[in-house]
């Protein structure tokens, strides 16, 4: 009989195989990214496609770690819309201090924030022209013990803005259960048993949706009004805009959803950098509808000179500094904040995805107050790191903490995308250079300290590392809720409340970072255990 392993020249081991059949299935479902020069990593084209990277065997993980994070999901959306909510009561002072030490960012950030809160309380044709925010929302974990039998997980960070890798992940999810299809033919019936579904893609297809829908609701009442008036009123086709990076190498995980949301739904998407929505943006429209300011934009697949409606604006760009190279894409920014399309997210759910919101909220007692009862309460801060302030009151503590202990603690500024925390040697060095005030621009964690296990990790159709992982797991939660009241939004006031699915991401222990993008981690599935 010949073995599944033979070493005979021409032999294709089993792991050889799967591996050839695991990078097949994602050629052929796409579960791809841009391709990159292996020298110089850059973008080899826009169009130019290779299988993204992933782990070939799904990532053992606790059944009850993966439950209670999704049971925490729902219990997120509420508490960061009604932070959000309170911008001056609570989400500014919460901010005030990173804004201060990363002026350049979170700095205009709040800046934009302000601005929108004081053109409300102007009122008239200044009030805010659309009180329904539309929360794509992934709060990511790690888990810490020191087996995986017993490990809990600890939020790692939630993020608010350019929640990516929904789709990506949901193809994962099915390329593991048809290697374990194969498994299970091979003589290997439970291969399947443990393989959760992941409706990631769909779901958050249906909430961006869901938003087109309120906003055409919300403009059909305002028309029936004007009409009522004898007013004329011009229509445009409501589209979804996503705001892409230029030159944007992760399109297939976005693209995606532009497919799934015309087919599934009827709802055009395009595609426009914060430079194009300021230079070619405008608002249009009466101003009994959104205050006159409908943001439309042109459509290249229409008819020469056709304007479409941004009906929700969707943010996979504008999360780092890095996006806004000039003042025009501040600009762009701007003018899409203070328009009628309902924004995911708006200013007010991106500056509570902050690493300094986090650390204030895990402060003893704070959360309460967004919370529907003490058990979620409860439920929710027992996912909570150890989180240190920086920059304000007296750190010194803290610092002297991480300076004697650096494996013990991870250094996190106010940014997004993989590639921006310090840890260790680096994380010393900072914490010595850097001034009081500059600080504040950062938060200090505990650092998680995740069992490990072995795994084998595919790009470019052949296993990169085959040793010892660890994984990070996060659950996307989807919120669509209005403003009823900027500072007291404890009414009914959700339109949408769902827990759609999860991303897992694997990587080797020796690495510190966790972004698939930024090329540090493995896309996977969990295998619940």
């Amino acid at each position: 009989m010949m073995s599944g392993h033979s070493s005979k020249a021409g032999i294709r081991t089993n792991i050889e195989h799967t591996v050839e059949t695991a990078s097949a299935w994602c050629a052929s479902n796409g579960v791809l990214m841009g391709a990159r020069d292996s020298g110089t990593t850059k973008p080899l084209g826009i169009h130019v496609y290779e299988p993204a990277p992933f782990s070939l065997e799904p990532t053992p993980f606790p059944r009850s770690a993966f439950e209670s994070s999704y049971k925490m999901a729902k219990p997120f959306n509420g508490v960061v819309h009604r932070a959000a909510s309170r911008y001056e009561g609570w989400l500014r002072a919460a901010v005030k201090t990173a804004a201060e030490g990363d002026a350049d960012f979170t700095g205009k950030m709040m800046a934009l924030a302000d601005e929108v809160v004081q053109m409300d309380k102007r009122g008239g044709l200044e009030k805010r022209a659309q009180n329904v925010a539309l929360g794509i929302l992934r709060s990511d974990y790690m888990l810490h013990g020191n087996a995986i039998d017993d490990a809990i997980p600890l939020q790692v960070e939630l993020n608010t803005i350019a929640s990516s890798f929904g789709c990506l992940s949901t193809k994962v999810s099915k390329m593991h259960k048809h290697l374990s299809t194969l498994a299970s033919l091979a003589g290997n019936p439970d291969a399947r048993a443990d393989l959760p579904d992941n409706g990631a893609a769909e779901g958050i297809a249906a909430g961006l949706a869901s938003a087109v829908k309120e906003y055409k609701d919300q403009r059909k009442e305002a028309v029936s009004a004007m009409d009522a008036q004898g007013d004329l009123v011009t229509s445009y086709p409501p589209v979804v805009v996503m705001v892409i990076q230029p030159g944007e190498t992760n399109s297939v995980d976005q693209r995606d959803l532009e497919f799934i949301l015309l087919e599934k739904h009827g709802v055009k998407l395009i595609r426009r950098t914060l430079n194009e929505i300021a230079s070619l943006g405008q608002y249009g429209g009466a101003d009994g509808i959104f205050c006159g300011r409908e943001l439309l934009l042109p459509d290249d697949t229409l008819a020469s000179g056709s304007m479409v409606a941004a009906a929700t604006i969707y943010y996979r760009a504008g999360y780092t500094p890095d996006d806004y190279p000039t003042s025009v894409e501040w600009e762009g920014r701007k003018l899409a904040e203070h328009s009628g399309a309902i924004k995911c997210p708006d200013i007010f759910y991106h500056l509570f995805g902050t690493k300094k919101v986090q650390q204030v909220l895990a402060e003893p007692g704070l959360l309460r107050q967004f919370c529907t009862s003490d058990s979620e309460a409860s439920l929710l801060s027992s996912c909570f790191a150890g989180l240190h302030a920086l920059g304000e009151g007296d750190d010194s503590a803290a610092v002297k903490a991480a300076l004697e202990n650096p494996a013990g603690y991870v250094l996190k500024p106010q940014r997004e995308g993989g590639g921006n925390n310090l840890y260790s040697d680096e994380m010393v060095a900072e914490l010595k250079s850097m001034s009081y005030k500059e600080r504040g621009a950062f938060i200090l964690m505990q650092r998680i300290m995740p069992p490990a296990f072995s795994g084998k990790l595919v790009r470019g159709g052949r296993i990169l590392y085959d040793g010892d992982c660890v994984c990070e797991f996060g659950v996307f939660g989807i919120s669509l809720r209005r403003y009823d009241n900027q500072e007291d939004d404890s009414g009914d006031n959700t339109l949408m409340d769902e827990v759609v699915g999860h991303i897992l991401r694997t990587k080797s222990v020796d690495t510190d970072e966790g972004g698939v993008a930024a090329g540090y981690a493995f896309l996977s599935s969990p295998r619940l255990v």
